[in-house]
């Protein structure tokens, strides 16, 4: 919602969500003119289920759960309840005011399953700590580093680029920002640190803002 509010202030026009998937050839889900804050599922053309990635048991409305998709668009390459790793949060078409019977996905994609990182305990998604991050205008570009300090102990830190001429506000930003995240991630301390203009990667496609630099155990 953030990035959204973002590039709609930018160009003065409507942002949509969708998203679509090289497997079935197309999108699969779209956001009306009504923008009811989630995305339709074009279900005259896929069997959308949502599943528990626990236990794989059905998901109900309002349960985050992993996206399962059938599709036959393409005949030549069908997919059979095809897991997708997407986090979604099905509600139904009542939640929206435009008519349409499809059922739909609040917040659309809202991440992956396969992304979520455990630190100290605690689930860290990026896309959850890209939200809260992008609530402050000052911020133009940012980095997800985690690491082991001293081989013991992970730790997460944020690397910022602040916009130009919003240096005065750092201070401000860096202590609410910290207090933010560790708000939404059940007390975890997220080190916030500033890097100079420029340094950072700028993402015009997919963006790959996580780095993980945490040894990995061999078996």
């Amino acid at each position: 919602p953030a990035v959204k509010h973002q590039l709609e202030e930018a160009w003065g026009a409507k942002c949509g969500d969708t998203a679509g998937m090289t497997e079935i050839g197309t999108i699969m889900i779209f956001e009306c003119s009504h923008q009811p804050g989630g995305t339709h599922i074009i279900e005259d053309h896929f069997i959308e289920e949502v599943l528990n990635p626990v236990n794989d048991e059905p998901a109900g409305y309002e349960e985050l759960g992993e996206r399962v998709v059938t599709s036959f668009g393409r005949g030549f390459i069908p997919l059979i309840r095809y897991r997708t790793k997407d986090m979604v949060m099905k509600v139904p078409a009542s939640t929206c005011s435009c008519g349409r019977t499809w059922d739909l996905y609040s917040g659309g994609i809202r991440g992956r399953w396969d992304d979520m990182k455990l630190i100290r305990g605690t689930n860290v998604y990026p896309r959850a700590v890209e939200a809260i991050i992008r609530e402050y205008a000052a911020i133009d570009e940012f980095q997800i580093y985690i690491w082991r300090k001293e081989e013991v102990q992970d730790e997460i830190t944020i690397k910022l680029e602040i916009q130009p001429g919003h240096e005065a506000e750092w201070v401000v930003l860096q202590q609410k920002l910290a207090k933010d995240l560790a708000n939404a991630h059940e007390g975890l301390r997220f080190n916030i640190e500033r890097v100079e203009y420029g340094v950072l990667p700028h993402f015009e496609l997919k963006a790959k803002r996580l780095v993980d630099v945490r040894p990995v155990v061999q078996y």
